[in-house]
């Protein structure tokens, strides 16, 4: 009886020590930022931004913007936004732009950024800014949410 109740006791201590490791943040798993492709397009072009969700506070990470012509386009231009606390990396830009892009071609323009030190949700927004041969056409916007842990 006595090295029955020693058992339960011993099971009991485990389990219990389980749970408990199982709630510190030591021993939970790492976080797995995965990547995210966001997109919008109207008649004239598709516009996406990739991203990696969910990412620790102050990482490194790479975004990747697109503008894929549906028509010809004289110019298409990409401007980005970064929400407080996130800086963009030495020799990166947050805008890029290309005068003439066929129809089906694409722009791409990638930049790196620091995560904020803080946790939380964070909006990265742009715009894709096209002009036609009939002239400069309303930006089509996109917004892109970023969770740091």
């Amino acid at each position: 009886m006595h090295t029955h109740l020693r058992t339960c006791s011993l099971i009991s201590l485990i389990v219990l020590s389980s749970v408990v490791l199982a709630g510190c943040e030591l021993f939970s798993p790492p976080i797995q930022p995965k990547s995210r492709t966001d997109t919008v397009e109207n008649d004239l072009i598709e516009f996406s931004r990739t991203v990696l969700t969910p990412i620790k506070a102050s990482q490194e990470f790479t975004v990747t913007v697109k503008i894929t012509a549906k028509v010809d386009l004289r110019v298409a231009l990409i401007s980005e936004s970064l929400p407080e606390g996130f800086q963009l990396a030495e020799d990166s830009h947050l805008k890029t732009a290309q005068l003439g892009l066929a129809a089906g071609a694409t722009l791409e323009h990638s930049y790196t950024v620091r995560a904020s030190a803080k946790a939380g949700s964070f909006a990265i927004t742009g715009n894709a800014i096209i002009a036609t041969s009939e002239g400069t056409q309303e930006p089509l916007p996109l917004e892109s949410l970023i969770h740091v842990k």
